[in-house]
């Protein structure tokens, strides 16, 4: 259910916050660009505050973010008001503005595609969704983002509950957890504001290329580029839609430095905010792209960047208010072994000696450019020159004919036109580009090359795409440039524009809206059978108790009702429920005010067996069902053959 107050929430939050830290520095004198990014640069802000409020123990209400997000913003009013000072904004329609209305034009086409895609299905995609709605659950009932104490100390428990809950930064699932509070439909919530997350992206793009390129319709191809190219980010619901949408604001903020130092307090805080938004991977690669960012500047400008790295390493220590207490509350062998991707050991670290702890450390290293990762391969020529319409859903992979020869043009243009003297130039955005693009690259092909930089590549195929769109665009001027006649010089930008379009566009439209398969939780008995449980899950109150018949449940949740997936009696009874009789079930469920159980024998005997075994998950499950259909304690109310049955309970 759409719910327009949220929506206005969303952007007074960001709006109220960037509006907050901006107002001090020196801001652009278009009107339009100074509202828009604040936005951006408001969703940063919101990820680092909520860690530093959780931190404190003051609770995540949405209440308490509305009243922060205001108050500057109110006092402006107040003070501009007793000055009369007040007055309407003169809106004119220069060719700044043109551009900027072309970008919000693009803004709302990809936030169509995405919306179209993401609602074209009642349930969430794949895995990583059903654990992020766990954690926005969470966030948005218990108004915390620390795991519940015996949760953290069960750890097999924490990784299979609260997945994105500590010692996972939480930054994206407290954003959307702050937004379900007033948004009672928590399916639509996800997928509505991931979407609008990822297309308001672009906007920020647009104003740093801007900045960086300082060339307006630079900027604008670029944009067009990046929101075509299918590479970049899809609408799958994870924490890398915020930490990548974050890096534009960020680089935004750094481009401002130069304009008024105090934009490195800005800075500062949006690095912070990327490293609490998601787990190391991505904070390490844009860190990375940060640093080669600052490195360039110094060399080519003769003059170290003091400010930027500054903001760059204060940021990353700003952020310690989430990972230092994670290495507090789990030892620094916990943390390790948390990056690392194994089950966590809250064990001390007494026992370790100096060789064991810095042999860990070498393998935290090594792992940092470990080309592994789920869906990572080795990529070939088609997989980069030819867009394809079926592609991964998490993290697309493919650029298209017409913007492959734009990179290499624009490539080769660029090494030829600076030779010797590229790092003498005054183009300083160029070489920026061209380390990004070398270093994304070459992360891409991390299973190609002998020598990995970087971890996960089929996760950097979002990041190789911006220096993609940015490089691109010295491809298209010099091929404009060839032409004398000014026709000529629109003719080729048109067949270009269209050339993208039926190369790149399409197919990210075809696989952007198409239907996504979604997790391994279902029986697979049906395809229909995710959408059929959304049929019942969306014909019941959002506030409905549903309780499955499994070892854990996700579902519940991620339809958009409720289930105490982390509370600890529920994990307790779940994790002996084999052994409960229909009597002892029904007294469980009506005790926790549950109101419908689901059984569903594929799904529960693929997942029981794997705790209870196959014998006696054989021997067990059935006489269960027996127990529950004829005591008379539960009422079938919803039934689909071969797949679940739903259950009223008395």
């Amino acid at each position: 259910m759409v719910s327009i107050i949220t929506i206005i929430l969303f952007f007074l939050y960001t709006w109220g916050l960037g509006f907050t830290v901006t107002y001090f520095v020196k801001q652009s004198e278009n009107t339009l660009e100074r509202h828009l990014m604040n936005i951006g640069i408001g969703l940063g802000v919101f990820a680092i505050l909520s860690i530093i409020l959780n931190f404190f123990r003051v609770p995540l209400d949405w209440k308490i973010f509305l009243v922060l997000s205001l108050i500057i913003p109110v006092y402006d009013l107040i003070k501009k008001y007793k000055n009369k000072q007040l007055s309407f904004p003169n809106f004119k329609l220069t060719k700044s503005n043109l551009a900027i209305l072309i970008v919000l034009l693009i803004f709302l086409t990809s936030f169509y595609i995405y919306t179209k895609g993401a609602f074209s299905y009642p349930y969430l995609e794949d895995e990583d969704p059903w654990g992020h709605a766990i954690g926005v659950k969470y966030v948005a009932l218990e108004k915390d983002a620390y795991d519940p104490p015996l949760i953290g100390e069960d750890l097999q428990g924490q990784d299979l509950v609260l997945s994105y809950i500590d010692p996972y930064p939480p930054a994206y699932d407290v954003f959307l957890g702050i937004l379900h509070q007033t948004s009672p439909d928590l399916t639509w919530t996800m997928k509505f504001f991931n979407a609008l997350i990822i297309s308001l992206g672009f906007i920020f793009f647009f104003f740093f290329a801007w900045q960086f390129i300082g060339n307006r319709n630079k900027a604008l191809f670029a944009t067009f580029i990046l929101a075509a190219i299918p590479c970049y980010l899809s609408h799958f619901i994870w924490a890398h839609s915020l930490v990548v949408t974050l890096f534009f604001p960020t680089m935004y903020a750094f481009e401002m430095i130069k304009k008024d130092r105090k934009w490195m307090f800005v800075a500062l805080i949006l690095v912070a905010a990327i490293w609490v938004s998601q787990n190391l991977s991505q904070p390490i690669k844009i860190t990375m792209m940060i640093l080669l960012y600052l490195i360039v500047i110094s060399i080519v400008q003769k003059k170290f960047f003091t400010k930027g790295f500054i903001a760059l390493f204060g940021g990353m220590i700003l952020s310690q208010v989430w990972w230092g207490a994670m290495v507090k509350k789990y030892t620094l062998k916990g943390f390790i072994r948390i990056w690392q991707g194994n089950l966590l050991d809250s064990g001390g670290t007494s026992s370790s000696t100096l060789i064991s702890l810095s042999n860990k450390l070498i393998s935290v290293l090594q792992s940092i450019v470990n080309p592994g990762g789920s869906g990572s391969r080795a990529y070939l020529f088609n997989d980069f020159f030819i867009a394809k319409s079926q592609n991964m859903i998490n993290n697309p992979i493919g650029v298209g004919i017409v913007i492959s020869l734009l990179v290499l043009i624009g490539f080769i243009f660029v090494i030829w036109k600076h030779k010797s003297a590229i790092v003498k130039s005054k183009q300083t955005w160029v070489i920026v580009t061209l380390f990004w693009l070398i270093f994304t690259f070459w992360g891409v092909n991390g299973q190609t090359f002998p020598i990995s930089v970087a971890r996960g590549p089929f996760r950097i195929w979002m990041l190789m795409a911006i220096p993609i769109a940015l490089i691109s665009v010295e491809g298209l001027y010099f091929v404009k440039a060839l032409f004398k006649q000014k026709h000529l010089k629109i003719l080729v930008v048109i067949l270009v524009v269209t050339g993208i379009i039926f190369t790149s566009a399409q197919q990210k439209y075809e696989h952007n809206t198409s239907i996504w398969p979604t997790s391994g939780s279902y029986s697979g008995a049906h395809q229909s059978e995710p959408f059929e449980y959304g049929l019942w899950f969306n014909s019941i109150p959002d506030t409905t108790s549903v309780f499955t018949y499994s070892p854990r449940d996700k579902l519940t949740i991620g339809y958009g009702k409720y289930s105490c997936a982390w509370c600890q009696n529920i994990l307790d009874f779940r994790e002996n429920i084999l052994h409960e009789n229909a009597e002892e079930l029904h007294q469980f469920l009506k005790e926790n005010q549950y109101q419908f159980l689901i059984i569903n024998a594929r799904m529960e005997n693929k997942y029981f067996k794997g705790i209870f075994g196959e014998e006696e998950t054989n021997k067990l499950l059935q006489v269960r069902y027996n127990e529950i259909i004829n005591s008379e304690l539960f009422i079938p109310v919803y039934q689909k053959e071969n797949m679940f049955v739903v259950f009223e309970v008395k």
